[in-house]
């Protein structure tokens, strides 16, 4: 975000879905019905008429955003085989990744030089409750990703996680008076249809499926 605002973000997350969705196509061989294919271009085209009022273009933004979608993209299927085949818990999964992830923060805080912002971070009590809440939301959002991943395809777990973020830009607009064109609400509402539309297939293929197999 420090190279690329909001919009633009916006749609390289949904690249990341119809990028996911092709390789589950493609390479798993999963079939998805002509409905649940319109339901995701309708979703990119909302995502394409929201970022088109302000996509501001930065090769390294750009550069960066590829490399974080292609991770988020590789790190949906890994999450995916690994928990379903995985006999650990959802809170235990949760557990491990945070922990694995350790590793990697500090690196990060290494490189990027942050040592002294986090001393002076722990100076600060009146933000801890902050950070703590934020940490409590994070360990939430990990139990139910690994409960989405047990039991729905990635496509549906990514569509799901965009049709999060539209709601979330909606409620930062309510709660910090930020303010969309109509263009971008148009393009938001279009992403929330599209979001709503596949989730009605999905729904649909979950209970054909279930059906078939009783």
């Amino acid at each position: 975000l420090q190279y690329n605002s909001v919009a633009t973000m916006t749609t390289f997350k949904t690249v990341g879905t119809l990028l996911t969705c092709a390789i589950e196509i493609f390479y798993f061989k999963v079939t998805y019905s002509n409905r649940a294919k319109a339901s995701l271009g309708l979703l990119a085209l909302g995502s394409a008429v929201y970022a088109g009022t302000d996509v501001g273009f930065s090769p390294i933004g750009y550069f960066y955003a590829s490399l974080q979608i292609t991770s988020w993209v590789l790190q949906t299927f890994i999450e995916k085989v690994t928990i379903v085949d995985s006999e650990q818990t959802k809170a235990g999964i949760t557990v491990i990744r945070n922990i694995l992830s350790l590793p990697v923060v500090y690196a990060l805080v290494v490189m990027s030089g942050e040592g002294k912002a986090m001393s002076k971070l722990m100076d600060r009590q009146e933000i801890w409750g902050q950070v703590l809440l934020s940490s409590l939301f994070g360990c939430g959002m990990g139990l139910a990703t690994s409960a989405l991943y047990k039991y729905f395809a990635p496509t549906t777990v990514v569509v799901a996680n965009n049709a999060g973020k539209c709601i979330t830009i909606y409620l930062g607009c309510v709660l910090f008076k930020d303010s969309l064109s109509t263009w971008q609400l148009i393009g938001l509402a279009t992403s929330l249809t599209g979001g709503f539309f596949y989730g009605q297939e999905e729904k649909k293929r979950l209970s054909s499926s279930s059906n078939n197999k009783a």
